[in-house]
This record gives C-alpha cells, structure tokens and sequence, in this order.
C-alpha cells in the first residue's frame, strides 16, 4: 500500500544514489529530504515553532537567547545557538554601540555551510572582511584571568602576543601535498563507516517502516465495514497502540539517517575537491623550484622600525635576540618610483660587530661540517671610505678627536686587485696608502715567502717624506729574487732606473736576519753592470767622484779594442789598443825587478847604472870614461807623445721624475 512513508523512504534512497553526485545535485536532494524532516517534527508535537512568511521581530531593553532560566542563566553548562541565514547581520549602534563574541574558543571560517550546516564549501570570493578605525587583536599567556587588557594604539592596527607571531605568506608542494595525503587518508576511513552507517539505518528505516505499513494494513482490513470496526475495536486499539509507539522510533531513525547521508555526501564532496587539489599540486612539483609562486608580503608606511624589544620597553641583550631575514635575492634601495636616487637618502648600520659574509656553509651532523667561500661582495659608489675613527660631539655636528686606537683593516685574498682604470683598462687616477708602518707581504703562516707581489702603474713613486718634503723613515726590500725591468711590452729596454741617496750600497753579503747587517761575504755571489756605455764616478765636469777606489783579491779590466787609463787632461796615459802596450807622461819609472821581452827600441836618451849585456852594438858612438872609441854625437831629444784615444764624457742627463702632488685630501689621508 502507498503510504507518506513509502515516499520517505523513496526519498532517503534518492539521497542516498547521489552522496557521490556534484553539490548541485546533493542540495536538490537535501531539499527533497528536508520535507521529511518537516514531517517528523510535525508529528512528534516537540517545542514550539513559530513561523512567519514576512519577518519575526523580538523586541525588547535586553535580549538573550539560550538555554536559560528566567534569569538569563544557563540550566547547565551546555545548550546550542545557531543562527542560520542567507545574510546574518549583528548590528551594534549607537556612538557606543558594542557586539561582544565571549568563550574559550571562537572560530570564523569564511566557508558555506549548507542549508543544512553540515557543508564547509569553499567559494573563490570567500573572505573575512574586519574594518574600524582601530584594531586590536593581542594574545596574551595568562592562566585563569587575562591580567593585561587590550592596550589601544589609537588609529591603526595593533597586534601584540607574549610568545609569537607569525604572518606567513607561502605556497608548498612538500608540505601541501602531504596534508592532502593525510586528509585524504582520514577522510576515505571515514567514507567506508559512513557507507557502512548509512547501509545500517536505511535497513533499520525499512525495517520501521515496513513494521508501521504492516500495522497500517491490519488497520485498513479491520476497518473494512461498520460492523468489523465494532467487532475489532480492541484489536484496531491495540495497533493503533503499537503505531503510536513505533512512530517516534521511525521519526529517530529517519533523523538519523538523514545526518548520516548527509555527511557522507559532504566527505565525499571533500574527498572530490580534495583530488583535484592533489592533482594540481602533483603537476607543479616539476616547476616549483624554479617557478615563482606568486605569494607576495608588502609592508608599506612612511616610517618604519624592527626592533627587539620586550614588554617594558628594553633592549634584549640575551643570545637569543635577533632580527633575521632570510632570501634567494635581498634589496635594500633608497630610490625615487623611477630608479633615481633619492636625494640626501642614507642606508645605516650602526652595531659593535658588523659581518657580511658569502661563505656557504654545510653540516654533516649538528657540531661539524665546513666553510667554503664563494659568491662575491660588489660595493659601487664614487666615493668610498673605511675609517677607524673617534669623535665628539659638539652642537650636534661630528667632530674627529683622533684615529681609534688599535684600530686595523685587513684584506685576506687569493688574488688582490686595485685598480684604477678607465674602460678601456688604461690606468687613471691615483691610488695613496699613508702609514707610519706600511707592510707588503706573500708570505706562508710561518714568515716564508711565497707567491709573487706586482705592482704596475704608469707613473709611480715609494716616498718616505715629512710634510716639508725631507726624507725620513727608511725603505727595506727583502726578497730572494728581485727584478727592476724598464721594458715595453715585447721586452726591448726603455726609460731609465735611477736610485739616487747620500750613501748608496749595492752587496751581496750575508745579513744579521732581525736587524739586517753584514755579516759576510755571500758565498758564490756575484755583482753585474752590463751597458752600451758605462759610466762610474762622473755624471759631468761639476759631479764626478774625488776618489775611486777599486780593490779584489784579483782584478781584471778588458777592452776588446782598446783600453786605457788617463790622469789629468792626459798628462799621463797607459794604453792598451790592438795589442801595442803604450804608456805615456812626463817621466815613467819602473821598480823592482823588470824583465822584457822581445825587441826594445829607446829613442831617446837612456840612462842605466850598470848594464849587464851579452852584446853591445853601437851604431853611431860609443862612449865610456874608460874606453873612448870615436866621437859621441847626442841624438835630437825625443818629442815623442802617445795620442789617447778615449775623451773623458758627461754621462747622459736623467729625467726629472715629479713625485705626485699631494692634495688636501690626501694629506687629511682621507
């Protein structure tokens, strides 16, 4: 028989078929459903109802809606308000209108719950919206009572917490696809006792209902004539009994059944929606590393300060306080909308210990790992200065009192450049290092030198000056190979090398190694001077040396063509030209005893005191105050003089070299 329960129940199946449907769908059918709801409630006569096509206005001084007693106090700890609405409105008005939300745990969810509540559908233009001209949200770690009350700032935003906040705005793959797989997981355990739920109370509903729709024809075949129902009048009152008692059991279970269909169809809209968001994150995981997310957190104001600081006001000091920004690219820019540089803009940091480092650092466990430096440090500017000075403070304006003491820079590098150039790489400019003690060095940790120190300049100049331009200090090179080169690029000789001092040494000795003095002769050292020309003691008629001393153990002068020594303006010469001997001046004297050899021509008068020979040929006379043999005709004194070959030369001029011009700037060894 056709009864108002055969179409319940063929209600609940259509529910039922479509908990896997879309939420179109699944609402059509709750709509269906809720018809049944309406029916039940109807017939248990429970709490009151009151309905109005128009509008239902409570009015009243005071308001409260609960479960409560005529006092406004809850009969017990629990009871439920739901306020349930296409548009909910909460309205406090007045200058001093007030809405207050009070309990130990309040939720805002911008999600639609359904007409039936059950729902959490997320739509794209879902938002919670806050608007005032203050806002105050603070959390504070009090136990029992909240000891601190919200503390106004005046217009704007406030947002203060004991412990921590955390404003986040990110995207993840990692993480996101993890949470989907674990709600997933939760979800479809919780699908299968649903469908096992839902399959029990849709039989115990057809069980009910069967049961009444039994009890309803045994009614109907005893009410079949006036006289049946007199006759069964007991047996109609006792299923009319049994009818009345089975009733609030179907109304139950079909209450039930109606909860539990719902939540399966809102676990399986989860579940779908929840695919889907798998599906897309699973598709981004190839490009997320290197795709940019799109999050974005903008922080804009006039003014703006980080500091940490605690409740009352101090400067943490502890370890453990720290601002700390963390990123792939960081810029801070002090730049005008269209990349200029604003005018009289500044960036400072002012801090005992200032580190910046590109050194990248990887952990093996949590106390060992290494430090390897790479990347680069790039500072552009027209002006640049690292200074170690004090100052005082007068009207308000720096004042530099002295350079700090102990104060030191150090540059630590495999490769050291310090150039001044143009774009083409010509040198410009000029680079100054002003120091009571200047120190370059390639040396190991232990004092040994290695690696190689160049310098290269179009013009440059090692000045050790006072300000009066005298030279003071002292210049030390210490190095086991040194080489001064005056050389264009393909090696050919150019320019000149002058050293120019009161007292110039050049030795080769071995050396006291702290306090640099001669201790010896440097074993197998040898001294070279090699020119075109050369010229030692003279630089002109007005600069030549008083004395010129030369001495050795041996000593060897060789002139492939000719060699020759002068005294004077050649008063007296001794020449060596073409393998002739030749010596000249106004008297020659030999000591010693002196050996010739070969022929020897005197053309001139010769004076001997005693003559040893083993022959004596006189050509012209031969004379003796013994022995007289023809008569003794003098020869014509010689006139004879050797002609020297070598004059006596100015060495060439030097080129005068200016030191570089001191200015204001550097003299202030800014």
């Amino acid at each position: 028989m056709d009864t108002v329960f055969s179409d319940w129940k063929e209600a609940l199946q259509n529910l039922q078929d479509c908990v896997e449907k879309d939420l179109e769908e699944i609402r059509k059918q709750k709509a269906e459903v809720q018809q049944i709801k309406i029916d039940i409630f109807n017939r248990l006569a429970e709490g009151k109802y009151f309905r109005d096509d128009k509008r239902i206005v409570i009015s009243a001084p005071e308001i409260i809606i609960g479960d409560v007693d005529k006092s406004g106090t809850l009969w017990g700890d629990g009871g439920a308000v739901v306020v349930r609405g296409g548009n909910v409105s909460l309205e406090g008005t007045g200058e001093t209108g007030t809405v207050t939300s009070r309990a130990p745990f309040i939720s805002q969810i911008a999600v639609d719950p359904g007409p039936d509540g059950v729902e959490e559908v997320v739509w794209p233009h879902s938002q919670v919206v806050s608007q005032a001209r203050n806002i105050v949200l603070q959390s504070n770690e009090s136990n029992g009572y909240f000891s601190e009350a919200p503390v106004s700032g005046g217009a704007g935003v406030r947002i203060h917490a004991d412990d921590t906040i955390e404003i986040s705005a990110t995207k993840s793959v990692e993480n996101r696809g993890n949470s989907i797989s674990d709600k997933l997981s939760d979800l479809k355990s919780v699908k299968s006792d649903l469908n096992s739920e839902a399959s029990a109370k849709m039989k115990q509903v057809n069980s009910i209902i069967s049961d009444v729709e039994d009890i309803l024809k045994s009614e109907e075949d005893l009410k079949d004539g006036e006289l049946d129902i007199r006759s069964n009048l007991v047996d109609l009152v006792e299923l009319q009994n049994q009818y009345e008692g089975m009733i609030p059991a179907l109304y139950n279970a079909v209450t039930n059944c109606i909860d539990t269909l719902s939540r399966l169809a809102e676990t399986n809209r989860r579940i779908t929606a929840l695919e889907a968001e798998q599906t897309d994150v699973d598709n981004a995981k190839s490009e997320f590393t290197d795709k940019t997310t799109g999050t974005r957190l903008t922080v804009n104001a006039e003014q703006m300060l980080f500091s940490s600081v605690d409740g009352d006001g101090n400067i943490r000091t502890n370890d453990e306080s720290s601002i700390h920004m963390q990123a792939r690219h960081m810029s801070a820019d002090t730049l005008n909308v269209d990349g200029t540089l604003i005018a009289d803009s500044s960036i400072s940091f002012n801090t005992e210990s200032l580190s910046i480092s590109t050194a990248n650092t990887e952990m093996t466990d949590e106390t060992n790992g290494s430090v390897t430096s790479g990347g680069s440090v790039f500072i552009e500017t027209k002006d640049f200065s690292v200074v170690a000075v004090d100052y005082d403070i007068k009207d308000g304006e720096l004042e530099e009192k002295d350079q700090a003491s102990e104060s030191s820079v150090s540059i630590r590098a495999e490769n050291i450049d310090l150039l001044s150039q143009d774009k083409d790489g010509n040198t410009t400019g000029q680079f100054s290092v002003y120091a009571a003690d200047t120190k370059f060095g390639s040396i190991d940790k232990d004092k040994n030198t290695t690696g190689t120190f160049t310098v290269q300049a179009q013009n440059m100049a090692l000045s050790s000056t006072d300000k009066d331009k005298n030279a003071t200090g002292q210049f030390t090179l210490v190095t086991e190979l040194a080489s001064v080169a005056a050389i264009d690029k393909e090696g050919k000789a150019k320019g000149q090398i002058s050293l120019d001092a009161k007292d110039v040494y050049v030795k080769a000795t071995d050396v006291d190694a702290e306090k640099l003095t001669d201790k010896n002769m440097a074993e197998g050292s040898s001294l070279t001077l090699l020119a075109e020309k050369m010229y030692i003691g003279r630089t002109d008629a007005d600069n030549q040396a008083k004395e010129l001393l030369v001495s050795a153990d041996k000593t060897g002068i060789y002139g492939k063509t000719t060699a020759e020594m002068q005294q004077g303006e050649a008063k007296a010469v001794v020449q060596l030209d073409g393998g002739n001997v030749a010596i000249s001046g106004s008297k020659a004297e030999f000591y010693g005893d002196n050996t010739v050899n070969g022929k020897t021509d005197f053309k001139a008068d010769t004076t001997m005191t005693k003559l040893t020979a083993d022959n004596v040929e006189a050509k012209t006379s031969f004379k003796s105050k013994n022995i007289s043999d023809g008569i003794a005709v003098p020869g014509a004194p010689s006139s004879a003089k050797l002609s020297a070959k070598l004059k006596e030369a100015d060495a060439p001029k030097a080129k005068d070299v200016e030191l570089p011009k001191d200015d204001e700037e550097g003299d202030n060894n800014e």
